[in-house]
């Protein structure tokens, strides 16, 4: 999958900017708040249909104007494809593929272009909140599954109808009884869709975990041992991503309960054991016990927007174990996996985008990333300093520089 041209109207500091890309390799030189990573981010919306940047579309408008505009070339093994998405400062958006204007502009976006995205933000991958997590499993799935995408947005919209019932039912505006009676029909739907995005989600990482596992043991000469965890909100439904015994070593520091070292090495469930009816059911469970909590805090505790990816090293919390180095190292594996589980699924090497990451990682573990890439993948990167980048990706790179948002060739 080939991105051959880009434009952008009025899309953050872009009031008009138009580029082909000749080469597979293309470097966005400039200082910092330029519009190096506004670019990334372009490209990245029509892949995932969000910004992890942007808290609201209006933000992505250029200041005082109506609307910005994507407009992407695109050349697949199949065919060519135009990509034109609008998106209004009001929220609304249109889209047109090869012409045609597109219903559902969200859900009919993704699926078509693919990119991996991978910036010094998801260094926090494995050391940040949990909510950093879920969004880059919510953001590799739109690509991968348009049915997750609007099973995540049904369970969303649900989630806050009932979030506004419990809000209700606390302030005294609503009985004890009506309240139940109403969010019966909203649980269902919260059933229904959460259902389906935690088994998607739990899938996904049994498939993508062997994969950053072994790039991780080339890059540690299998020092390092990955490993992953599901960890639901839905009482013990924890699954591991391996048949090996976890020992979580924090816990045993917080506590210093001899029991609860023995408790806590234990066998977790293989995600291969879990099948939809089983997980609804542990999901309705653990929905009827939780009523009094969420009508004392007035929201919804229970449910895939709550849960957590764990990252282990060595069986132990990578949170709490993992060096910079190690963290570092982890990412990157995790970041080659997604580039070849989105090529294995889908039939399309992704285009890769480098957001200022040669900063931060070394020699050695930028070395890594070169040579195991897809052959013919494109390639884009933001850097500050051409001296961060190595000397063999410079070779028959595009070079664009970028200066408040205006951009010029640079010639090396």
């Amino acid at each position: 999958m080939i991105l051959k041209k880009l434009k952008l109207t009025n899309f953050r500091n872009y009031l008009d900017f138009e580029e082909g890309f000749h080469h597979l390799k293309t470097i966005i030189i400039g200082q910092n708040a330029q519009g190096k990573s506004n670019i990334l981010e372009a490209i990245n919306i029509l892949a995932t249909s969000q910004s992890d940047r942007a808290e609201k579309d209006s933000n992505l408008v250029y200041w005082n104007k109506e609307y910005a505009l994507i407009f992407a070339n695109i050349k697949t093994k199949e065919d060519d494809l135009d990509i034109a998405l609008q998106i209004n400062s009001t929220g609304r958006r249109k889209l047109k593929m090869n012409g045609v204007a597109k219903k559902a502009p969200q859900a009919d976006l993704v699926g078509n272009f693919f990119s991996v995205m991978f910036s010094c933000d998801d260094l926090y991958l494995i050391k940040g909140s949990p909510s950093i997590r879920r969004n880059w499993i919510d953001n590799v799935l739109f690509q991968l599954d348009t049915k997750y995408h609007k099973a995540l947005q049904n369970y969303q919209k649900s989630v806050v109808q009932k979030n506004a019932l419990l809000k209700k039912a606390q302030e005294g505006n609503l009985s004890r009884k009506a309240l139940k009676e109403q969010l019966d029909i909203w649980n269902e739907q919260i059933l229904n869709f959460g259902t389906e995005v935690i088994y998607t989600r739990i899938n996904f990482i049994a498939d993508l975990q062997p994969i950053a596992k072994d790039f991780q043991d080339r890059i540690s000469k299998q020092t390092e041992d990955l490993d992953m965890i599901y960890k639901s909100t839905i009482q013990n439904l924890a699954l591991s991503t391996q048949l090996s015994a976890i020992s979580t070593e924090t816990e045993k520091q917080e506590t210093g309960d001899k029991k609860q070292e023995t408790e806590d090495k234990k066998i977790m469930p293989h995600a291969s054991c879990l099948n939809p009816q089983s997980l609804r059911e542990s999901f309705k469970q653990a929905l009827d016990k939780s009523f009094d909590e969420e009508l004392a805090r007035g929201q919804s505790v229970i449910g895939p927007h709550r849960d957590d990816l764990i990252f282990l090293i060595n069986k132990k919390e990578a949170k709490s174990f993992a060096s910079q180095g190690q963290q570092r190292s982890f990412v990157l594996s995790i970041k080659l996996a997604e580039l070849q589980i989105i090529e294995n699924r889908k039939g399309e090497i992704p285009v890769l985008l480098l957001d200022d990451v040669f900063a931060e990682l070394d020699e050695s573990r930028q070395d890594f990333l070169l040579h195991n890439l897809p052959k013919n993948i494109q390639i884009f990167l933001t850097t500050t300093h051409l001296s961060d980048v190595q000397k063999e990706f410079l070779q028959e790179a595009q070079i664009l520089e970028v200066e408040a948002g205006k951009i010029k060739v640079k010639h090396l």
